[in-house]
């Protein structure tokens, strides 16, 4: 037989676009964009056959056969259930070669949930939550339960309407799905989501139970909430842990004794041209935001975009020698920067930490994050002390508390607001500690600490907004 080159798609994590794909019939596909990407894995892409517009999985791996088996029986029974999925067109395969390949009805304009979610204001997402609630009972109803829930797994269409994507990540029973797996499941959906969502009201879970024909059951969602709670916890942790090993989203290096976590989209010759001319210091032309013994704090460009950077000093050998064994206060920031991903916490998107490093012993490092827009709460809050503003600024601090986390320093120039956002900074003492009770000893400091940024009149508005919620 003879062998057929490996074509980039086949592999690599850059891909050309448009490529041309024949199938085992003769047609050929031309792809023209990448909607997702597991090098040597999976790929989406969206394509056209002839005149018409489709989507493609192709299933790249050993056992990329199997799953696309999988994908489609599970896409089959959505579309024998009446559950909305984009329509399964063909199963078939790369001519030549023996990749899976499935072929759907694509939805133009269409955007994933969580997308859709984010964007929406507050009366739409909970038009959107019902629909997404009444189109997951559906699938329990049908035998359809997802392994890992991820709000990816659904598309918005232009019309507002919901459908189920990625059969691939489907168990499919013959049965509906009982109690206790649907209680998992719906934790995985309110996991995903900020955890007032739950708490908002004591029908949240109504369209739930009446598309599955069950009575309200107010201790169904309580134990919907303890679920959510434990997996938005790992969520966190496994986001967290991302940032420091090689990944789609990732890229872990080391250069010139240098340890670099990197996000994927910021271009590693920026960056390198960045730290080759300036030395990872300020340089004319920057503004230096904070000057200090133990940081340093700097606003420059870093290729075609602002950003802004921290360097943790070493203030004396006695310092140094302490951090050379210790983890460093940059990597601490660079976690906590993507664990509040996991709860809804904005914070300037972190981009790159760099450690220096000998062997496995640490000196300085430099935290660099996009450059967060706005002004210190110091400054914005007596200046527009408007009730929204207040409640917005309250909600972050109580997001913090219901979740379990302890910021370390709540002084108001460590949130940064604007009219659309309330963003946190500083992150390199926030922890979530280990006992309920230490937690609500440490929430409290961190509430105690955010009331003394304010005279007394607004020290009274924040404490009636911020009441309870000890997580």
């Amino acid at each position: 037989m003879i062998s057929v080159p490996k074509q980039d798609w086949e592999f690599s994590r850059d891909i050309v676009l448009p490529f041309d794909l024949p199938l085992a019939d003769g047609r050929v596909l031309r792809c023209e964009d990448i909607l997702r990407l597991l090098p040597g894995r999976r790929l989406v892409c969206q394509a056209r056959d002839g005149d018409a517009e489709v989507l493609v999985k192709l299933f790249l791996g050993d056992d990329g056969s199997r799953e696309a088996e999988q994908d489609a029986a599970a896409i089959r029974a959505m579309m024998g259930a009446n559950v909305a999925t984009p329509a399964l067109r063909e199963e078939t395969s790369v001519a030549g070669k023996p990749h899976a390949v499935l072929l759907f009805d694509f939805i133009p304009g269409a955007r994933s949930f969580r997308q859709a979610w984010t964007d929406a204001p507050a009366p739409q997402q909970g038009e959107l939550l019902e629909k997404l609630l009444r189109l997951v009972a559906a699938q329990h109803q049908a035998g359809l339960r997802q392994r890992d829930f991820h709000l990816n797994n659904f598309l918005v269409a232009r019309d507002g309407t919901l459908s189920a994507i990625d059969g691939g990540d489907f168990v499919v029973s013959d049965r509906p799905v009982g109690r206790k797996a649907a209680v998992a499941n719906l934790g995985f959906l309110f996991g995903h989501l900020p955890r007032r969502e739950l708490h908002r009201s004591r029908q949240v879970l109504h369209p739930y139970f009446e598309a599955r024909g069950w009575p309200a059951d107010p201790g169904l969602l309580l134990r919907v909430s303890t679920a959510a709670d434990a997996f938005r916890h790992r969520r966190a942790r496994r986001i967290s842990r991302k940032g420091y090993r090689n990944c789609s989203e990732f890229l872990v290096r080391k250069q010139s004794g240098l340890h670099i976590c990197q996000r994927r989209d910021l271009p590693g010759e920026d960056l390198d041209a960045w730290m080759r001319a300036t030395a990872l210091a300020p340089v004319e032309g920057d503004e230096v935001l904070k000057p200090g013994n133990s940081q340093t704090v700097w606003r420059t460009r870093l290729g075609q975009g602002e950003v802004v950077v921290k360097r943790y000093n070493l203030k004396n050998w006695r310092q140094a020698l302490r951090r050379a064994f210790s983890r460093s206060r940059a990597s601490r920031s660079w976690e906590n920067a993507h664990r509040l991903r996991a709860y809804h916490i904005a914070t300037p998107r972190p981009l790159a930490m760099i450690e220096e490093r000998w062997g496995p012993l640490r000196r300085r490092a430099w935290l660099i994050t996009e450059v967060a827009r706005g002004t210190g709460a110091d400054r914005y809050i007596p200046d527009c002390p408007e009730d929204g503003n207040l409640q917005r600024l309250a909600a972050t601090v109580m997001a913090f508390g219901e979740n379990g986390l302890v910021h370390g320093d709540m002084k108001a120039t460590n949130f940064i607001m604007s009219e659309d956002s309330v963003q946190v900074i500083d992150l390199d003492s926030m922890r979530r500690p280990v006992t309920a009770p230490a937690r609500r000893a440490r929430i409290f400091r961190d509430r105690r600490r955010f009331l003394q940024n304010w005279k007394e009149e607004l020290r009274q508005r924040f404490q009636r907004l911020l009441g309870g919620g000890f997580g």
